[in-house]
């Protein structure tokens, strides 16, 4: 019976420790980190702070620590429950649902001082339908236009949409965040968001802090879970906390409950060790990483190496790419992974592509074997084959091949950006290849670069001069003219010249008198290209016209854009998705997808 108690008391503990041992460790001990959110090495803790005599640690198991409590029984989807019934706690900001998951407190970093959309985003939408579509939400994309249109939507502060859910709304926004490897707004987000008794927010915001390497936050109140729960994460966490914060009896009993239970862990032994003795040993292998390994490295000034960054996911990577320790290919490896996704800028793409030495013998295939690579090593290929290429012909094929596979690819922005340098090195010649090279340079930022391409009755030089800033009034007279003509004249540009009036109307840029008549019908008309179901456009206008659903109607844009890329939108259904966002109260995301809609368009084949 003695014996009992004895294991009980044990038990006690070690899930009490802060409590119970606070004759042994100040409990307001600071952390081994300092405020300063991006140190290269932890400082050790205080040498003064008074720790007991070193004794064995106990044997204490899983099994003998109380379980922790269930969450809440969840509606399952199709159930007879019916809808929620939304309430606020009064005096809490907090909503709660009569079944699903409880939302905490407003979260975001976006209100109406700094880009935000407003607190009423979400209050008219049904909770089905905004986590359908938040979940396609191109927010991991090398678009620009898209990507911080995306970044504002799940950044606003602002309540979560009414209605049953299995997990809680911000869960899903750090989610997204993170998948985009936007890791300082996801832990930014983190650090303000919480709901209690949520074991699945629990670990993404304690993942968010970490990877974020939010100093401050990854030991305080925010990951209280990690002093009750009992998988080997959160227990990995407690014990470098406690350590850290110089209570090393609760450090000590939590690694011993590890230890029993052979939850080893060699490689964040060796990192714990790191930290907390300044040293910089690697610690090998990890046979599965988590967000915690991936914090540690970072407080022991260790890189992110690439066999870590291969098996996780965008943050870890851009961690990789960004370490000039790794070497050149280790780099191209992680960039190849995230490429695509804009977690990288240009300048870092550029400076990756540019480190990689390859033989001369490499780069003399380069326009056959380049379609054959993975997307960013073709470009690379294609790119420093074309530095090195002193004939002017073959290097405006090598550059003309990589913009063409971006193109074909949908990532010609980033190819663009890619190739800004060389592609405006290139001599300007009449051709196939004008039309190309003039669309990049325009999306490169370049709209006198691109004009030169094109010939003085091309309708893109009109889109250089929007991008240049000047109006072009006579141009778009004549497109009024010729598109109102019936029978139509034959004209290879039609609905680009339809594209490039109706985008004018509808950001107020100057119109002559008669096209400013016409351009009212023009823009109801069907024009070449790829739009979405009637059904999906009726949708999106009945939402856009309540602005407690605005959440959902720019989700259903950028839903469109996703599926259909505005290189091959019909100029109708960008028009309208144009209007949408400006009638909305958003004229600077009107102005930059319309922008990218004129460069990006390509009328499709007869």
């Amino acid at each position: 019976m003695t014996g009992l108690r004895i294991r009980a008391a044990l038990i006690a503990l070690a899930f009490c420790a802060p409590a119970a041992l606070a004759q042994w460790a100040d409990p307001n001990t600071p952390p081994v980190v300092t405020g300063n959110d991006l140190p290269p090495v932890a400082d050790q803790p205080d040498s003064t702070a008074p720790v007991p005599p070193a004794e064995a640690a106990p044997v204490v198991t899983q099994h003998d620590i109380p379980p922790v409590a269930d969450a809440p029984p969840q509606a399952l989807p199709g159930s007879a429950a019916g809808p929620a019934t939304p309430m606020v706690q009064p005096g809490t900001g907090i909503e709660v649902s009569t079944l699903g998951t409880v939302e905490g407190a407003l979260a975001g970093t976006l209100d109406s001082t700094n880009g935000g959309l407003g607190e009423d985003l979400w209050s008219g939408s049904a909770r089905a339908q905004a986590e359908e579509l938040l979940s396609r939400l191109p927010l991991v994309s090398a678009d620009p236009a898209i990507r911080d249109l995306a970044r504002r939507i799940v950044l606003t502060k602002a309540p979560a949409p009414f209605g049953n859910a299995k997990r809680a709304f911000v869960t899903l926004r750090i989610e997204k965040l993170l998948d985009a490897g936007l890791t300082g707004e996801a832990g930014a987000l983190a650090a303000q968001a919480s709901v209690a008794g949520d074991a699945d927010f629990a670990r993404v915001q304690a993942d968010a802090l970490l990877i974020a390497n939010r100093v401050g936050d990854v030991c305080g109140d925010l990951t209280t879970t990690r002093l009750s729960a009992g998988e080997p994460f959160w227990l990995e966490l407690r014990a470098y906390c406690a350590a850290a914060g110089g209570d090393q009896p609760t450090a000590d009993l939590t690694r011993s409950v590890m230890e029993a239970e052979g939850n080893t862990d060699k490689a964040y032994d060796t990192l714990l060790d790191d930290v907390l003795n300044r040293k910089q040993t690697p610690p090998g292998p990890i046979a599965h990483p988590t967000a915690l390994h991936i914090f540690l490295l970072q407080q022991a000034g260790l890189p992110v190496t690439g066999d870590i960054a291969a098996v996780m996911g965008t943050p870890e990577n851009l961690l990789a790419m960004r370490d000039a320790r790794n070497s050149p290919r280790v780099r191209l490896d992680a960039a190849e992974r995230i490429a695509a996704t804009g977690a990288a800028d240009i300048g870092e793409l550029k400076t990756v592509a540019d480190a990689q030495d390859i033989p001369l013998g490499g780069m003399a295939n380069a326009l056959a074997d380049a379609p054959s690579l993975p997307f960013f090593s073709g470009q690379v290929l294609l790119r420093r084959a074309a530095q090195i290429e002193t004939r002017p012909d073959a290097k405006a094929a090598l550059v003309y091949e990589a913009l063409s596979l971006g193109d074909k690819a949908g990532q010609l922005p980033l190819t663009a950006g890619l190739e800004r340098d060389l592609a405006a090195s290139i001599k300007p010649a009449p051709g196939p290849r004008a039309a190309l090279f003039a669309r990049a340079l325009l999306l490169a930022g370049l709209p006198d670069a691109a004009a030169r391409w094109l010939s003085p009755t091309d309708a893109l030089r009109t889109v250089a001069d929007f991008a240049a800033g000047r109006d072009a009034p006579a141009a778009l007279a004549g497109f009024a003219a010729t598109l109102v003509k019936n029978p139509p004249d034959p004209d290879p540009q039609r609905s680009t010249k339809a594209l490039i009036l109706g985008i004018a109307d509808v950001l107020g840029r100057a119109l002559p008198p008669d096209a400013k008549a016409e351009a009212g019908a023009l823009e109801a008309g069907q024009w070449a290209g790829r739009r979405p179901d009637p059904a999906l456009l009726r949708a999106l206008e009945n939402a856009s016209l309540h602005p407690e659903r605005k959440g959902e109607a720019l989700l259903m844009i950028l839903d469109a854009i996703r599926t259909i890329g505005l290189r091959d939108m019909a100029p109708d259904t960008t028009i309208e998705c144009v209007r949408l966002l400006g009638a909305m109260g958003l004229p600077r995301a009107a102005h930059d997808i319309a922008m990218e809609a004129l460069m990006l368009y390509v009328e499709p084949a007869p």
